[in-house]
């Protein structure tokens, strides 16, 4: 499946910060290893890759999230 080009760009970044060779873009972020610490880490990327000034609170986040729900998510959000 082919993904989109901020889809692909944030896998690479949770990558980084989850310290994973390879990141699948459909498994959950806790599955993925991330925490409260690198979710802080996840929304300062995010904040720089979708151009938004990001309120986490108007996020909907689970350990279940994926990085393709985060994408949806944050491509339909206004930019800053």
């Amino acid at each position: 499946m082919e993904h989109a080009p901020t889809l692909t760009l944030l896998v690479r970044e949770v990558a980084k910060i989850a310290e994973l060779d390879i990141v699948d873009p459909d498994v959950g972020l806790n599955e993925l290893g991330v925490d409260s610490l690198k979710l802080v880490e996840l929304v300062l990327v995010c904040d720089q890759l979708y151009g938004i000034n990001l309120d986490p609170e108007r996020l909907e986040i689970t350990e279940f999230t994926t990085l393709r729900d985060l994408d949806k998510q944050m491509s339909e959000m206004e930019p800053a």
